[in-house]
Parts: structure tokens; sequence; C-alpha cells
């Protein structure tokens, strides 16, 4: 079984660089240009058995725009929504960091345990991320897509690989993670690849 975690499309938050999080942001043109890119590409390169998607707008759309090409039917699932950043919503990088020096790097050091001010950890999102993956593996035996966000995916990407190098994964909107499953495992074999 394969497992395509695609990040969602861009949005006009993710070109001011803000946190988003479960805020309902929808995507813009660039937006809708990357997950028409990315619907040929996986209907000329993959045979996808099933789509599902965080119920965000964000992920709903990018979903639509997949699932017409492919003639599927997306699934919707809360379970796939960004990390909750809490009082960081709306603000830019630079604005959280400047507000909440302490909490950020509180936070940076520690994702996978520390809480956002107001939202979650990584060990929150893959409290609801993991047992979705496997509900999913349960269900299929080909190409499944998945439609989500960078939070979640590098929560799930720093789970898989045993590591502390989340912050140095680039996962661009639009970006494509391949996941293998063998022998009951999630192996990562291509991360972040954009068209």
């Amino acid at each position: 079984m394969k497992v395509i975690l695609l990040r969602h499309g861009q949005t006009e938050w993710n070109a001011l660089q803000k946190y988003q999080g479960h805020t309902d942001i929808p995507l813009n043109p660039t937006g809708r240009e990357q997950a028409e890119k990315i619907a040929g590409y996986l209907r000329d390169n993959e045979e996808v058995e099933a789509i599902y998607c965080s119920d965000l707008s964000r992920g709903r759309e990018t979903a639509a725009i997949i699932a017409e090409k492919l003639q599927l039917t997306a699934t919707c699932d809360s379970r796939w929504r960004e990390l909750c950043f809490g009082d960081w919503e709306g603000l830019t990088f630079t604005e959280v960091y400047e507000k909440y020096p302490r909490e950020f790097d509180d936070w940076f050091n520690s994702t996978r345990t520390i809480k956002v001010p107001g939202g979650e950890s990584f060990a929150d999102v893959l409290g609801r991320a993991l047992p979705a993956l496997d509900e999913i593996a349960a269900l299929h035996t080909g190409t499944v897509v998945v439609i989500s966000h960078g939070g979640l995916i590098k929560a799930v990407l720093d789970h898989l690989q045993g590591s502390n190098g989340m912050w140095e994964t680039s996962l661009q909107p639009g970006s494509m993670t391949i996941l293998e499953r063998r022998g009951g495992e999630y192996v990562p074999v291509k991360i972040g690849f954009n068209l």
C-alpha cells in the first residue's frame, strides 16, 4: 500500500507567512493552480483508489480539484486538520516570535510535547492522525491520497523517522510525501517534493 500525503495548495496566509492552524482559509489562485497540476500528475502517474482530506476549506478545495480529475469522491475527516496554533493563528512568524519569544522557543525545542498557547502539541496531532492512517490502511491495498497540512505531515514524519530533524524538512504548499506500508510499518520513500 502507498499513501501520498499531500500538503494543500497555497493560501493567502501561506503567502504572508501567517500561522493558519484551524482558521479556515481558502486556496488562493496559486493554490488552485497547484491542485490542478497535482491532479494531472496523479491521473497520469498513479492509480489512486481513494482520496481523504482535512475538513478545512483549503484541504477540501485541493481534494475537490483532484477528485474531479480522477473521477473519485474525497472523504473529509477532521482528524487530518492542521495543528491548532491557538493564540498564534493569524499572526506572522515574526509577530509570534516578538509577542511570544519564550513560548516559541519552548515549543520549537520540544514540539512533540509542548502545546502552542491555546493550541495543540504534535503529540495531540499524532493522537488523531495515526489512528486515521491505520484505518485507511485497513480499508485499502493500493494508492491513497491524503490531503492535509504541513504541521500534521511533519509530525507524522518525525514520528516515523524518530528524529528531531522536523524543522530541516521543507514541505511547501502542494508538496507530496510518499509513504509505503511494509510489514505493518509506514516507510517514507519520498519527502516534500513539488511538481
